[in-house]
Formats: C-alpha cells, sequence, structure tokens
C-alpha cells in the first residue's frame, strides 16, 4: 500500500465510506469454503429485515408463509420477480422504514434498457461494492486497483461532471487515476488519449468495450504502438470476439470482460479462463428459462439478482432484463466461485458525425430514461443527419421534454441534424433477440 492509497483508504474512513470490514468478511469466506453458507445467512437475515420494514415485501412474503423471525428459503424461487415497473408503482412500499437512520443516497438505473428507475442505496452496500471490486481485482487479477497508475475510459455524464470538481480530482490523484470522456470523442480527441495513454503508462486500463475499440482501431490504422498494461478491463458494454481480438493485439495484453449495473453493482469478472466470476458475495444470481425453471451449465435465459447488502431498499429477484449462459461450477482457474460462460446483454456503441467524430450512444439514452412519459425507447441514427426516436408512450407525451431532448441532441450531433419521433405501441426486438436501445447505422458500415 502507497502512502497516498493509505490516505484514500482512511479518507473513506472518515466519511463513513469505508469498504475495510466488508473486504476482510469476504475474504474469510472465500477462503473458508463457506460461499453457500453465508449466501443463505445473508438471504435469511434481508428476507426477514424486507418482511419486518416494507410494506411490498410484507405482503408479499406473508402470501409465502413468512411469519415474524422465520424464512423457509425453499420457497425462494416463488417470491415474483421484481419488475422496474413495480418499482416505479410502489416505490415508497419498497423503502425500509429505517432507510433514514442510514447514509442513504439515490441510484437512477443506467438506463441502457431504456426503462430506468430511481432507487436508494446507502454506504453499506456501496462499501461491499468496494470490497467487492478490490477482491476482483487484486485476488483474480493480481492488481492493486486503488494504489496501481490506471487510465478510465468513461461516458456516465455524472462522472464525466464530477471529474471536474476539486474532490473528484483529489480522488483521482490519490488513486493514480486518469480520466478520459469518452461520450463524445473526435479524431483528435482519440488521438490524444492515446499520448496520455502512451505517456502516462498505466497498469490498468478500464473503459467502455466501444471506447476501448475506437481507441485501438484508431491506433492501428495510425500505426501507433499502445504501452501494453497489465490488464484491461471492459465494462458497460457487450465486449464482442471483434472487439476483444483488436483490443488484446492493440494492447498486448489480455481483456477482462467484467458485468455490473447501476441498480446492483458488481455482479461478475472474468478470469484468466474465461469465464465470468459471479461475485455471489454481493448478489444472489440467478439464470432463469422463460417458464421459471433455473437454467443448466450451457443453457441461457434471463439474469435474476438480490442485492444482499442493501437494507435501504431491498431488491428481490430483480429482473435486470439481460440474458447469460450459464457456466461450470467449478472453473480451472481455482477460484471457488461459480461461472457464467457469456453475458448476452444489449450494446449502444457510437454515433457517427460526417467529420469523424463520434458520440456514444448512451448519449442518446440518457436524454430519455429520465422523462417520465418515456416508458420504453429505441434511437436509431439513420443518416449522418437523421435520427429516429421510437417510443413507447406511458401517460402524456411532455412538448417541454421533446423540445430538450432534440435541443441536446442536435447540441452534440449538428444544428442541421433531423430528428424524427415514432410513437409506437411497442418496440420490436431484432431477429437476433438482442435490444438495441441505441443503434447507429453508419456505425454498424463502418464496423462491417
Amino acid at each position: 500500500m502507497t502512502i497516498k492509497s493509505f490516505l484514500y483508504e482512511l479518507a473513506l474512513d472518515i466519511m463513513g465510506k469505508g469498504y475495510r470490514n466488508q473486504y476482510r468478511e469476504l475474504r474469510d469466506v472465500v477462503s473458508s469454503g463457506q460461499i453457500s453458507e453465508f449466501i443463505k445467512s445473508k438471504l435469511t437475515k434481508l428476507l426477514l429485515h424486507a418482511y419486518n420494514n416494507t410494506k411490498y415485501y410484507r405482503e408479499v412474503l406473508s402470501e409465502l408463509g413468512t411469519v415474524e423471525g422465520k424464512v423457509n428459503l425453499e420457497n425462494f424461487n416463488k417470491i415474483p420477480i421484481l419488475k422496474k415497473d413495480i418499482i416505479r408503482k410502489r416505490f415508497s412500499e419498497l423503502l425500509s422504514r429505517d432507510y433514514k437512520t442510514r447514509k442513504w443516497y439515490y441510484q437512477i438505473s443506467g438506463g441502457s434498457t431504456g426503462e430506468p428507475v430511481k432507487l436508494v442505496q446507502d454506504h453499506y452496500y456501496s462499501g461491499w461494492v468496494k470490497a467487492t471490486l478490490r477482491y476482483y481485482y487484486r485476488s483474480m487479477l493480481g492488481i492493486d486497483e486503488i494504489a496501481s497508475k490506471k487510465v478510465i475510459l468513461w461516458g456516465s455524464m455524472r462522472d464525466i461532471i464530477k471529474a471536474s470538481d476539486l474532490k473528484s480530482r483529489i480522488e483521482f490523484w490519490l488513486t493514480n487515476t486518469k480520466f478520459l470522456n469518452s461520450f463524445r470523442m473526435t479524431p483528435e480527441d482519440i488521438l490524444r488519449y492515446i499520448r496520455v495513454i502512451n505517456s502516462f503508462k498505466p497498469v490498468l486500463v478500464r473503459g467502455y468495450a466501444g471506447a476501448l475499440y475506437e481507441v485501438c482501431r484508431i491506433a492501428e490504422k495510425k500505426g501507433i504502438r499502445l504501452h501494453s498494461p497489465k490488464a484491461v478491463v471492459s465494462e458497460s458494454e457487450v465486449l464482442t470476439e471483434e472487439m476483444r481480438e483488436l483490443v488484446e493485439t492493440a494492447f498486448n495484453t489480455k481483456v477482462y470482460n467484467y458485468y455490473g449495473s447501476r441498480e446492483v453493482s458488481a455482479i461478475a469478472g472474468e478470469c484468466d479462463e474465461g469465464n465470468m466470476h459471479i461475485f455471489a458475495f454481493n448478489n444472489y444470481l440467478e439464470v432463469i428459462k422463460p417458464d421459471g425453471r433455473p437454467a443448466k451449465e450451457g443453457e441461457e435465459g434471463y439474469v435474476i439478482l438480490t442485492p444482499l447488502h442493501n437494507y435501504s431498499m431491498p431488491l428481490i429477484r430483480y429482473e435486470i432484463k439481460d440474458v447469460a449462459v450459464v457456466g461450470p461450477d467449478r472453473c480451472k482457474c481455482g477460484n471457488p466461485l461459480p461461472t457464467l460462460k457469456q453475458i448476452l446483454g444489449r450494446s449502444s456503441y457510437y454515433f457517427v458525425k460526417k467529420d469523424g467524430t463520434l458520440v456514444h450512444g448512451l448519449y442518446f439514452i440518457r436524454q430519455l430514461r429520465v422523462r417520465d412519459w418515456v416508458k420504453a425507447f429505441q434511437v436509431i441514427q439513420e443518416d449522418y443527419e437523421l435520427i429516429r426516436i421510437k417510443v413507447v408512450v406511458d401517460g402524456e407525451i411532455d412538448k417541454r421534454d421533446v423540445n430538450e431532448i432534440e435541443e441536446r441532441i442536435r447540441s452534440v450531433m449538428g444544428r442541421s441534424c433531423e430528428i424524427e419521433w415514432e410513437f409506437v405501441d411497442e418496440i420490436e426486438l431484432p431477429v437476433s433477440g438482442k435490444y438495441l436501445h441505441s443503434r447507429s447505422l453508419i456505425y454498424d458500415q463502418m464496423a462491417s
């Protein structure tokens, strides 16, 4: 541990955002092989808390025979799936009545499904998230993620704004971090990012799959050799085999796929054998078939998640709307955590301007995801200056929102960009069955 990383962890402890107790508990559970027992204990405690402290789960669990002080985990798979529309409609009934006694905060889902929700989380929960990330990088990748030099290619608007304030600049200094905005990348931006990577020489490079791919594509096109970090970690988007191959070649190192979300945070991380190890001490994960049966090894199904440590707003059997393939219980790498073989989630990638500027698909997603009247949507770039927005409406259309969305789109795509709205009953799935909430036909042509 460096002096800077020690100061960083000390600051977290002072602010009540520390994670060292959670990390010790996590490490002891994994090393002792008591993962199943730990999950059962945490699920029991969470269900009892939800029963005693939330109106929604008192109703649901009472119907399954839950009584004061007693939970039957054999009935766990009978608990109704928690969908986003339920959270919206019954938000207050899902809040724990003691949440104000906790250090709580609001969280808004990333919106890659086009159906964002507002949640409440707390510092105890976020401590477990930090501990989980610490475990992944240190125990599985052999990297001290806090102390090591790292470059992050990221596009969250909240994180971009945060990155400009003094507090975040101090945090980045303490954690040896270079933050690069991947929401909007001109060809000049990408070349500058390449220079940053090559001069800073990070141990770790993290970022959106699409952003990593674009940096490597330009480096290859320009004949520029990239610094080779110990590892590259791809997050937030589907990492295709084509993208993996190019990024690994350009950086001359292995790319590891990381699976997480705003709603439940750290879910799984890839090992050297190519399996995604489920962070079972942070989230209880199920993969179920359409009829509700659990998927077997090699089968795909819907991902259902139960965060084990968020007592401010328990989410039990939450539907994240991703599809995954079940992996082996035991991996050749020796790590005891169960695995997923593949994540078949959704992607967003980039929209393209005539001058070559790339605008991340998540930029468009996040213009629509917080609108109450937007139930589901899809944004399609049909030409350089033509964007079509398909929307499933819930309630009345807010014309002020429409004007604001159009203004924000034109601010990045150009004043002459045409925007066509199409209000539909449902968003049709493509033949692949993978729902893309933002798609550029121009980018598709470039990548083909």
